[in-house]
């Protein structure tokens, strides 16, 4: 029997023999990672709200997601038979999309089998434990990279005519960091560099990830009902988007946080920065992501939106301490300008890919400074209405954090408002 990706059924692992579905908290495997293994969903990632989204577009056909993340909106666009088109500046959660991919999830199991069955093969770690300053210390590279040559091994055998490099490190990523020397940080999922590595039981650690990412495999390809998904590795603000071809689309933008969505994933980059050239062709592109914390060095924008520098005027004059105007001054004001001023650039670009009879939603989310509402929202549809498109605030929802994302905020510096805007041209 051949399944709708046209992988036969019997080489994919089943329910009853692949062991536990879920990595439990007793594994060493970086948390964002086993939240994505155990529910398709990491921080800052689409919902089931957004699913019905999709259902209400997919008469338009293939739908665009310019800032993608972890690559939800392929996931639904697959149970419902529609195409989509995904865009995404983050290197590790591009290679996380490359991962759960409809038409790769056949494939990926059958790696998985092989890996499983050659345990016998699997390196040995000469260690223990090792404590270190770097996030990868001699010993971790050198087992990764006997892992790393086991993947690749394995894909090169199931994957025809593909990249099998970058799969391979598509399929290492996720458990690489369970071999880095780190610490939690006081703000999950990140962790800070340096700290102890324990090599002591990573082999049953890396089993229970692969046999996680099998029932993650398995859960893709049962629910896909089209495998015709196009991912592109790009930065929204200047990447070429085809013109004029999209009809529909669901994005969610970057918000304003303590720490960017790249920090998450430092010890990935770091070991993605180690591979050789033929190993990982693939590059992080030189920039900074949307909402990066990084300041110095960057040259401020100004952003063109009256909400955004109605909104940085109003912190400019805020009665504060003398610690508290330093840190504007230094810090969070420039770092809200070029946050709006990058907004504006991408939400310019995407406009060329959007056709005539165009309809999309945008998710937001605003966050508080000096106990006022960062305007993301009204940003957006400020922005969108420059550009022509009717712009509407469809859905609004209020969230409160604490005890979770910042454990010492309170009142309005806990609360989140999450925005449904809708766009149509």
């Amino acid at each position: 029997m051949v399944n709708c990706m046209g992988v036969s059924n019997r080489t994919r692992l089943s329910r009853e023999s692949s062991g536990p579905a879920f990595l439990t908290r007793t594994t060493l495997i970086r948390d964002i990672y086993r939240s994505l293994l155990n529910s398709g969903r990491g921080y800052a990632a689409f919902t089931e709200e957004e699913r019905t989204l999709v259902e209400l577009l997919q008469a338009r056909g293939e739908i665009l997601d310019p800032m993608a993340g972890y690559g939800l909106l392929t996931s639904y666009c697959a149970e419902f038979g529609i195409s989509s088109y995904c865009l995404e500046f983050n290197l590790p959660q591009h290679l996380w999309q490359i991962l759960c991919q409809p038409v790769n999830s056949g494939q990926f199991a059958q790696c998985v089998n092989s890996l499983l069955s050659s345990r016998s093969r699997w390196p040995r770690a000469t260690l223990r434990a090792l404590s270190s300053d770097e996030w990868f210390p001699q010993e971790s590279r050198e087992l990764l990279q006997e892992i790393l040559h086991l993947i690749q091994g394995a894909v090169s055998r199931f994957f025809d005519g593909k990249n099998s490099c970058e799969l391979s490190v598509a399929l290492l990523l996720p458990f690489a960091g369970r071999l880095s020397c780190s610490v939690a940080a006081d703000v999950a999922p990140h962790v800070k560099k340096g700290g102890m590595c324990v090599f002591r039981g990573w082999e049953e650690d890396f089993e229970l990830y692969l046999r996680a990412l099998a029932f993650r495999l398995n859960a893709i390809g049962e629910k896909s009902k089209s495998s015709v998904h196009e991912l592109q590795y790009g930065d929204a603000r200047t990447f070429v988007f085809p013109k004029k071809r999209f009809r529909a689309m669901v994005t969610s933008p970057p918000y304003p946080n303590r720490t960017d969505m790249a920090s998450m994933f430092d010890p990935e980059n770091e070991l993605l920065s180690l591979l050789p050239a033929h190993e990982m062709p693939l590059r992080q592109v030189e920039g900074h992501i949307i909402g990066s914390n990084t300041v110095a060095g960057r040259e401020v924008r100004l952003p063109e939106s009256a909400a955004a520098n109605q909104f940085i005027n109003t912190i400019k004059t805020l009665k504060r301490s003398q610690r508290a105007i330093k840190d504007d001054q230094g810090y969070y004001l420039p770092y809200f300008e070029n946050y709006f001023s990058d907004l504006e650039q991408a939400f310019g670009n995407i406009n060329h890919a959007l056709g005539e009879e165009f309809e999309g939603y945008i998710v937001v989310v605003n966050n508080t400074h000096r106990g006022r509402v960062v305007p993301v929202a009204e940003v957006v549809l400020e922005t969108w209405t420059k550009l022509g498109f009717t712009a509407e605030l469809t859905q609004l929802g209020e969230y409160f954090h604490i005890g979770t994302k910042n454990p010492r905020a309170r009142g309005v510096r806990a609360k989140h408002g999450k925005y449904l805007i809708h766009l149509s041209r």
